[in-house]
């Protein structure tokens, strides 16, 4: 930059001939011909006028300066794509000018006598713009631009910084040197150009690429198929045949696996050992499952509770839909996952079984003992579950709900279920059980609910209900119990519900009862009792529901019972009692004024004015 060309003209036929060509030669390269005229590659530049025509012909021969270009030093001579003054036309200079130098973005010519001048355009600073140019006498450039003259001839000569080249390489050197330069730029901006357009290509096709891709979960997926009759990409695996591990085959060698879980189940008395070795029992095919089939028994607590699981369904599950071809446990599914089955926060700990009303049918599983973590065992309405209550579960330490209402179940209570002193409910209506209750059942001190309506039992009760001081609602009704049991609900401040009726029991109603503010039922008909109504009874405002028939009560109907404003049952048929019951009767009040006593029965021997049934 700053280095300048200084070319001297002279009046020289020469000039004036290069000046001639230059005028006709632009004539015929207007229009369309201007506009197609390629690009001259790096190199062919202008000439001096003073330049003769051989040195011009050996530079077209080089192939420094293309054969039809015009032998002047004007700005025709510039590529066209770089030439911004194509469309300018520049006046035709006289013989005796010179041109000002130029800089920043104009060049301005003038005539030798400064009577016109013409301003125009450049290149832009940095671009190809450093042309020869004649410069009047004693006339300097820059700091690095110097012409020496005289008034009758000019010299030729250059200076580019402080270095003067040699005469000979004057203009085309000079204008090689700096066209080179250029085009390397040229070169080296394109070249960054299309390298950065290469790695954008890139960019686009990694992306094109894998943005499909992660969008199929990084390619790992089989691709949907809609065609059923192409084969799935997904694996399957084969269903192991365990029907030879089912049949105790001798010849087949137990796993490893079978071993240790079946060594596990004994030494916790899951099962009987013996039943392990008999072909085809519940508890051969679960063993035989858990170990050569499931995928979810990695340690004891997991193998056990699925061991008992599958001994239920095995054992309970209707012979259409035993466990081998059941879906309800599968081998990759976890056990907390199944429908009736809840776990601790551990998602391990079996804590609920709730199989209520499944259709089960089968003998109670003694296995159920073993989940030791259970608090909820509901299985109820399954009236085709037959057999005893096990011995085992008296190991459910936790359990809070025995829920074994409606089932076929034989024999009698087991003394063990004593154990279970966080048993809140106990349900067992429903049934065909006989014998005693366990007098160990004292021991269920927690008891809120216990429920054996409907059953065979039998003998004294009141020592052991007495006990009881949590209990609130107390169902023996439909059994053959027999001795005192009144006196022994006194304690029972909590009772809400108190069915007794059809045993066996015996002695009078005691006045403390009327104590029990919480009362609501009070059934003891159907029973041996016998003495007369007492009138604290009326005091009992909770009462509702009063049923005292099939009594040897001798008495008549207190008027404290007037004050029961809750009462909506009252049953005193087939008693000894006596006496009209007239509209006065403030029972009777009490029914016909606030329609609350629906069913009041008093039997064909007593004249009832307000009774609904005779």
């Amino acid at each position: 930059p700053g280095a300048q060309t200084v070319s001297a003209f002279s009046d020289s036929a020469t000039a004036r001939k290069i000046r001639e060509n230059d005028k006709q030669s632009k004539d015929m390269k207007k229009g369309e011909k201007m506009k197609n005229t390629k690009p001259q590659r790096p190199g062919a530049q202008a000439v001096s006028a003073d330049d003769d025509s051989d040195q011009i012909r050996l530079m077209q021969k080089k192939g420094r300066l293309p054969i039809d270009a015009p032998t002047n030093t004007k700005n025709s001579d510039i590529p066209a794509l770089q030439q911004p003054l194509d469309d300018i036309q520049e006046p035709e200079l006289p013989d005796d000018l010179r041109i000002h130098p130029f800089s920043g973005n104009t060049k301005t010519i003038v005539t030798a006598g400064d009577s016109a001048s013409v301003s125009v355009p450049l290149y832009p600073e940095g671009s190809l713009s450093s042309l020869a140019f004649p410069f009047n006498r004693n006339q300097s450039e820059d700091d690095d631009v110097e012409a020496h003259t005289n008034q009758n001839s000019y010299s030729s000569m250059r200076i580019h910084g402080q270095e003067e080249l040699p005469e000979a390489s004057n203009v085309d050197s000079y204008a090689r040197w700096n066209i080179k330069g250029a085009v390397r730029a040229g070169f080296k901006k394109r070249r960054c150009t299309i390298a950065i357009i290469i790695v954008f290509c890139i960019l686009a096709v990694g992306l094109g690429v894998g943005i499909p891709l992660s969008s199929r979960g990084g390619g790992t997926d089989p691709p949907t198929v809609e065609d059923t009759n192409v084969p799935s990409l997904a694996p399957t695996v084969a269903p192991i045949d365990l029907k030879p591990c089912f049949s105790a085959d001798a010849s087949i060698t137990p796993s490893e696996q079978f071993e240790t879980i079946r060594s596990s189940l004994i030494s916790q008395n899951i099962s009987d050992e013996a039943l392990f070795d008999e072909p085809f029992s519940p508890q051969r095919k679960a063993l035989c499952w858990v170990a050569d089939a499931d995928q979810k028994s990695t340690n004891e607590i997991q193998w056990t509770q699925r061991y008992i699981l599958a001994v239920i369904f095995n054992e309970l599950e209707t012979p259409e839909n035993k466990f081998e071809s059941s879906t309800r446990l599968e081998v990759s599914v976890t056990e907390c996952a199944l429908d009736g089955i809840t776990c601790a926060e551990d998602d391990i700990t079996i804590t609920q079984i709730k199989f209520d009303n499944e259709d089960f049918e089968g003998n109670l599983p003694r296995e159920i003992g073993g989940l030791v973590e259970l608090r909820v065992l509901d299985l109820s309405f399954n009236d085709d579950i037959t057999g005893t209550i096990p011995n085992e579960f008296g190991n459910l330490v936790s359990l809070t709900t025995l829920n074994l209402k409606n089932l076929d179940l034989q024999g009698s209570l087991p003394s063990t279920l004593g154990q279970l002193t966080n048993l809140e409910f106990m349900i067992l209506a429903f049934n065909d059980l006989v014998g005693p209750i366990p007098d160990e059942y004292a021991n269920l001190v927690n008891l809120v609910e216990f429920d054996i309506d409907n059953n065979r039992l039998s003998g004294s009760v009141g020592h052991i209900v007495n006990q009881w001081t949590s209990i609130e609602s107390l169902n023996m009704g439909l059994n053959r119990f027999n001795g005192t049991i009144l006196d022994d609900l006194i304690p029972l401040s909590l009772l809400r519900i108190f069915e007794g009726s059809q045993n066996s029991f015996s002695g009078t109603l005691p006045p403390e009862l009327a104590d029990l503010n919480f009362l609501s039922i009070f059934n003891i008909a159907f029973n041996d009792m016998d003495g007369t109504l007492p009138t604290e009874y009326g005091e009992i405002i909770s009462l509702e529901h009063l049923m005292i028939r099939n009594n040897d009560f001798v008495s008549t109907l207190p008027t404290e019972y007037g004050n029961l404003k809750n009462l909506a049952t009252l049953l005193i048929q087939k008693t000894d009692i006596t006496g009209d019951i007239t509209l006065s009767h403030p029972v009777c009040i009490r029914s016909v004024n606030t329609g609350v006593l629906i069913q009041f029965v008093a039997g064909k021997d007593i004249n009832c004015a307000c009774c609904s049934v005779r």
